[in-house]
């Protein structure tokens, strides 16, 4: 059902399908446009660029690999942020930094989840409506 769109049109509207060589062990996705993630490391905003329950990919700033910071993200229609510590594991072949998330409690992992899953429905009846 899920599936990893090419990398041409819409960055907007990209849902990428998890690939155990690429590292992740979630379906990630892409943030709408015109509903970004409100984010921070260490209180310095962030833009984030995709996301998964395991962690998530964002603009590059001056950040360590192998260094922890605290992250507080914003989920549309959720009145609490999510607050963890994240691992930043590098940089991508994009110049992005990578992070994953450090011993998220479970009903945090669980909201995430519920994000992931909202996107890549709407996503599919973007997808429906342009077929159609």
């Amino acid at each position: 059902m899920f599936w990893k769109k090419s990398n041409k049109g819409d960055e907007s509207s990209k849902i990428l399908l998890s690939n155990p060589d690429e590292g992740r062990n979630s379906f990630r996705v892409t943030p709408p446009v015109n509903a970004p993630l409100k984010a921070t490391l260490n209180e310095m905003p962030i833009s984030i660029l995709n996301i998964s329950s395991g962690g998530f990919r964002f603009k590059k700033i001056d950040l360590e690999a192998e260094k922890f910071y605290l992250a507080e993200i914003e989920l549309p229609s959720e009145k609490q942020k999510i607050s963890s510590l994240v691992e930043i594991l590098g940089n991508d072949e994009e110049n992005h930094c990578r992070c994953r998330f450090l011993d998220l409690a479970q009903e945090l992992e669980d909201r995430l989840h519920r994000y992931v899953l909202n996107r890549q429905k709407e996503e599919q009846e973007l997808n429906n409506r342009s077929l159609s």
